[in-house]
């Protein structure tokens, strides 16, 4: 009875904290970025709570259980590294340009900054593939509430179908009333909770460590304790496990929910104390996939068949029940921190870079305040058509998943970072950059990793199409690369001319 009072009460609290936002939810703007005054406290702790998720909490320790250390070197090293650079130089530089302009979204930004509006509409469909991290969420988060409440005593044939459904219409529904003030609100609660749950979830592994967690999985396999691991699907060599994760975790940077925040505060002095809260943070979430180590040497290979439930499965037989379940509603709240900033920042883009720029000649006649009520209405009635999408997808994953809904959601996810990484990097940084050798540049990254990734080609071992991280590492070396052709040719045009 208990497990069900404290989750009825986190959902008591969440749907109160999401009230508070819509009191203060007045204009697209106001949902989109909030006020712009925000407290660098909560907006550090939602970036953190954002940069987390469930992929820290639940699914990445599955892959960490299946691989080793090598997995604990690519994603909380590697990856940590380059996400923790990323955050810091890109958000920055994201918010020089997108405060003068009023920015209320990425795709904007890339219009604003090469003055050109089909850029607008470009990247506002590119972003669109952030869908797929919704899906892993709530296909995780679905996953953990039919484990820990023992959903499947009440509906034993279809179970996670019916908690899949709850999760998407719960959170759909918060985050349609409050936008960025509920998605802030409710992550500060969330995020707090998640770091006192990350200590004692790391705290749990003090046994293993004490008789050598290493040794201990060495004995079970010697390349469970390596830095690299051959017999692994995603790091198999040093480029894989290094190189590659560095340049995916930095290039993750440029995803909407993370960029976008660097406008909630006032000035570079709030964006520099957020910042630094929220690395700070997210050190010690990364720590959190160390769960998958502790999983492997206490329960062997046995769960190697779905890995995408071993977290869930450790919390419910290392903990008594009560602890259990509140270490699962602080996941929980991990995977909605995430998920609402997600959805924020795709209703966002649907209503101010779809509907206002598509239709901005039908509505010339209109006031701007009228416009961006209306723009808000569809960014709200949007979140349905997302909620659908989300069910249906999340339904194919649980029926037809490749190893973890981990491949599923990466693929997408780095498509998206493909595309974008390369606008928005020279747009920060380079002030006379040409439109046309970005798009290109874009073009090519994606269509690399897409090809790899899809058509099985192979350049340095037998497999590499399996591992999404190294097919988007592939595609944007090429599209610096070209970036770099198209500066040099550039050159030495200039110097035949002089």
């Amino acid at each position: 009875m208990a497990k069900w009072f404290l989750f009825g009460l986190y959902i008591i609290v969440t749907i109160y904290l999401a009230y508070l936002g819509k009191r203060k939810t007045k204009s697209l703007k106001s949902y989109a970025v909030g006020d712009g005054n925000m407290n660098p406290w909560i907006v550090a702790i939602a970036l953190a709570a954002s940069m987390t998720s469930t992929a820290t909490f639940i699914i990445n320790p599955g892959i960490v259980y299946a691989f080793g250390f090598s997995a604990i070197m690519g994603y909380g090293i590697s990856a940590g590294l380059g996400l923790f650079l990323g955050i810091i130089i890109l958000s920055k530089g994201f918010r020089k340009i997108g405060w003068r302009s009023d920015t209320l979204t990425v795709p904007q930004w890339m219009g604003t900054r090469y003055n050109d509006k089909r850029f607008t509409l470009i990247y506002a469909a590119v972003n669109l593939l952030l869908i797929a991290m919704v899906v892993l969420i709530a296909y995780g988060s679905a996953m953990l509430i039919d484990y820990t409440l023992g959903i499947s005593a009440f509906f034993p044939k279809f179970h996670f179908e019916i908690t899949l459904i709850f999760v998407i219409l719960f959170v759909f529904t918060y985050i349609s009333f409050g936008g960025t003030y509920a998605h802030a609100y409710t992550n500060t609660v969330q995020g707090a909770l998640m770091f006192v749950i990350a200590i004692v979830l790391i705290a749990s592994g003090i046994p293993y460590f004490k008789v050598g967690l290493l040794s201990t999985l060495a004995a079970e396999n010697p390349v469970l304790a390596n830095v690299v691991n051959p017999q692994s699907l995603f790091f198999r060599n040093i480029f894989e496990v290094f190189i590659a994760n560095f340049l995916v975790g930095f290039a993750l940077t440029v995803q909407p929910h993370f960029l976008i925040k660097s406008m909630y505060v006032k000035d570079d002095k709030a964006v520099n104390k957020y910042l630094t809260i929220a690395v700070l943070m997210g050190i010690v979430f990364s720590f959190v996939l160390l769960l998958g180590l502790f999983a492997r040497a206490k329960f062997g290979p046995q769960f190697l068949a779905n890995v995408d439930t071993v977290a869930a499965i450790y919390i419910v037989r290392t903990f008594t029940p009560l602890v259990g379940v509140i270490i699962s509603i602080a996941i929980l709240a991990a995977a909605m921190s995430t998920l609402d900033g997600i959805l924020v920042a795709l209703s966002a883009i649907i209503a101010n870079d779809f509907f206002l720029v598509l239709n901005e000649n039908r509505l010339k006649d209109y006031t701007s305040e009228e416009r961006l009520t209306l723009a808000l209405k569809v960014g709200r009635y949007s979140l349905i058509g997302l909620a659908i999408i989300t069910l249906a997808l999340g339904l194919g994953q649980h029926y037809y998943k490749q190893f973890s809904v981990a491949i599923f959601a990466q693929t997408w996810i780095y498509a998206l970072f493909n595309a974008t990484f390369i606008p928005l990097l020279f747009g920060m940084f380079v002030k006379n950059v040409n439109k046309w050798w970005v798009l290109s540049a874009s073009g090519l990254s994606i269509t690399i990793h897409l090809i790899f990734r899809y058509c099985k080609l192979s350049l340095l071992t037998n497999a590499d199409w399996v591992n999404p991280g190294l097919t988007a590492a592939y595609g944007l070396i090429a599209s610096l690369v070209l970036m770099g052709v198209f500066y040099l040719l550039a050159y030495l045009r200039r110097a035949k001319a002089s």
